[in-house]
């Protein structure tokens, strides 16, 4: 009753270490989470102040390059295509080449942004151009857009068209004077140019921000036209989730109908930012909740270990109670009955001098495999080796054990082969021997023949031990050498057993620098197999 409180009280206390090793991990989840949607939190601050840094550099971008195309391209060439129109001898074919050979520095420098010069006559309504007449779509995309700056002032400068024919963007800067309508096609490919003549001035961001160390190169710029088509890009350490696109909208009259991508290397993001561009943490807090889990986790397992040692200890000291109970009592019924001078004959004398002798050896035998097994455990025994011929100590070992089974109808053959020596412990050879024989004895039929046997193979001494009995399967072969293990069937049958016996085994021959295991014999039963080193 006593040792059922203490097993119920250490499995209760067991739970509540489960639970709260459970909670912890909860715990350190939890936790975990909250690290991560912080770390979360802080970079996605951090990426929306790059973003915003971003969008202050497209926006710088959209006015230096509207200004430096609309103010020193659009409009000194527009100027001059108006005044040409007003002279007698109007627009022609030549009047592209005078204007990029005239002495007017910058006007030369407007002209590469000319493709073709256009007037519209709009008296007659003929469309005419310097050079060769594009194709006939374009032609009547065009005067169909030039309708729509009709009523264009004469003092409102220029008008730029944008517009997209056959899947190409295309551009047309217009004029006007009290009878003509005048422009050019804009070059879209010398617009990269100017863009980076524009840029190239000094740095996108302000001084002031980054120390006034981030220059250009840190920086992303693509800008495309209105059909998608780059024209112009600055740096290649682009990251699209930190980049943010505005289009170039009406800025200067709306130079270029297009949209500019820009985005900060996060490299340069600690100048920007204290403590830069926070790394993603998720990986170091997966490993740590993973490490976390796996310690918990062992934990659990060793709880768990700890509670079913604690069961088959249990389980032990109710078979050592048992095996002992039972030695005793018969000690103590035929001592009492010798004391009370109750035998009828010198016969029953004798016989009952024979069992009190049988028992108490039986009972020798298991107190000292309970020694030995706590000797082992706890590391203090020590053997004394000695060379000693193996057959004399088997022989020696078999009329001791024929005394244990005195009455019984089993039968022990030995095959010992001479001349085998090794290096042992007597009494601990002895006690393998005696744990082989008691389990061949204790687990075989009633009747049975249990051969003992020793021969030399090569530098290994082989013991065999074999019974009659229904065998190991082959799935517990190993485990039965464990402590405090049995098998299934054998707790089930009236059998008693310690689950020791074997686990000395196993200790002592390890010890003797020898193995031990178990085999079907040739009857089916089991043959337990002991392998020394000979001299």
């Amino acid at each position: 009753m006593l040792y059922s409180r203490c097993l119920n009280f250490r499995h209760s206390r067991t739970t509540l270490i489960v639970l709260l090793l459970v909670v912890s991990l909860g715990s350190a989840g939890v936790l975990a989470w909250e690290a991560y949607y912080e770390a979360v939190s802080h970079r996605t601050a951090a990426e929306n102040v790059l973003r915003d840094y971003g969008s202050l550099i497209a926006d710088e971008v959209i006015r230096r390059t509207s200004a430096e195309v609309g103010y020193y391209g659009y409009y000194p060439l527009i100027i001059a295509l108006a005044r040409k129109a007003q002279q007698p001898s109007g627009i022609d074919s030549n009047t592209l080449s005078t204007l990029a050979s005239g002495p007017d520095q910058d006007l030369r420098r407007a002209t590469t942004l000319a493709r073709n010069l256009f007037w519209l006559d709009r008296d007659s309504g003929n469309l005419h151009f310097a050079g060769a007449a594009p194709a006939g779509d374009v032609v009547s995309g065009l005067k169909e857009r030039l309708r729509s700056v009709a009523s264009l002032s004469e003092d409102a400068g220029y008008r730029v068209i944008h517009t997209t024919i056959g899947g190409k963007s295309q551009i047309f800067v217009v004029t006007k004077d009290q009878a003509t309508l005048a422009g050019f096609e804009v070059d879209l490919s010398s617009l990269a140019t100017w863009f980076k003549t524009a840029l190239g001035r000094r740095p996108l961001l302000p001084p002031s921000l980054g120390k006034g160390q981030i220059t250009n190169a840190a920086v992303h710029i693509s800008v495309r036209d209105q059909s998608g088509v780059e024209r112009f890009r600055l740096g290649d350490r682009h990251r699209p989730d930190l980049g943010v696109v505005k289009p170039f909208g009406e800025m200067n009259r709306g130079v270029f109908s297009g949209s500019v991508e820009a985005s900060i290397d996060p490299n340069v993001a600690g100048l920007l930012l204290i403590g830069g561009l926070p790394r993603s943490r998720l990986p170091a807090l997966l490993g740590l909740l993973a490490i976390t889990t796996g310690l918990i986790m062992a934990a659990i397992l060793q709880l768990r270990r700890e509670m079913a040692l604690q069961q088959l200890r249990g389980e032990f000291v109710s078979s050592v109670s048992h095996e002992l109970r039972t030695p005793l009592t018969q000690i103590r019924m035929f001592a009492e009955t010798l004391r009370l001078d109750r035998i009828r004959s010198t016969e029953e004398r004798r016989r009952s001098l024979e069992i009190i002798d049988r028992e108490a050896r039986r009972l020798s035998h298991l107190v000292e495999n309970v020694l030995r097994f706590s000797r082992a455990e706890r590391r203090i025994d020590e053997l004394a080796c000695d060379k000693r011929e193996l057959a004399p100590l088997i022989s020696e070992a078999l009329a001791g054990f024929e005394l244990l089974i005195a009455g019984s109808e089993i039968i022990l053959e030995a095959r010992l082969a001479g001349g085998v020596t090794a290096m042992v412990d007597s009494d601990s050879f002895r006690q393998v021997l005696l744990n082989l024989l008691d389990n061949a004895v204790k687990y075989g039929p009633l009747r049975q023949r249990v051969l003992v046997g020793l021969e030399a193979r090569g530098r290994v001494a082989r013991i065999l031990v074999e019974d009659e009995g229904p065998g190991i399967p082959p799935g517990e072969r190993k485990r039965i050498f464990e402590r405090f293990q049995r098998l299934d069937r054998d707790r089930r049958s009236a059998v008693a057993g310690t689950g020791i016996g074997l686990s000395v085994v196993k200790d002592l021959v390890t010890r003797h620098g020898g193995q031990c295991f178990v085999e079907e014999a040739a009857s089916g039963g089991a043959r337990f197999v002991v392998e020394l080193p000979t001299l």
